[in-house]
C-alpha cells in the first residue's frame, strides 16, 4: 500500500501538534535562564544550531495564518429567512 501526499500531510500535522505540546511543557517546566544553565551541552548545541531554521519556518507559517485570519469574514448569503434564536413557539 503506497502513501499519499494526504497521508504525509496528516502525519506532519500530527507531529507538529505533538512537538508544540512538548515544547510548551518544557517552557512551562523551566525558564530560559534555567535551561541555559542546566541543560546538557549537547542539547544546548542542537538547539543553538537548529533553532534559527525552525524559528524561520514557524514565523513564516504564523505570519501566513495571521494574514489569513485577520481578513474580515465573508458574510453569509441572505437566505430569505432570519434565525434570531429563541423559542419557535
Amino acid at each position: 500500500m503506497s502513501r499519499t501526499v494526504g497521508d504525509d500531510m496528516e502525519d506532519a500535522s500530527e507531529r507538529l501538534l505533538h512537538a508544540i505540546e512538548d515544547f510548551e511543557q518544557v517552557a512551562e517546566a523551566v525558564t530560559s535562564d534555567e535551561a541555559a544553565r542546566a541543560f546538557d551541552e549537547a542539547t544546548l548545541q542542537v538547539f543553538w544550531q537548529r533553532w534559527p531554521h525552525v524559528s524561520t519556518w514557524a514565523g513564516a507559517l504564523w505570519r501566513q495564518l495571521n494574514a489569513d485570519l485577520a481578513e474580515p469574514a465573508t458574510p453569509v448569503e441572505e437566505s430569505g429567512s432570519i434565525d434570531i434564536g429563541g423559542e419557535g413557539g
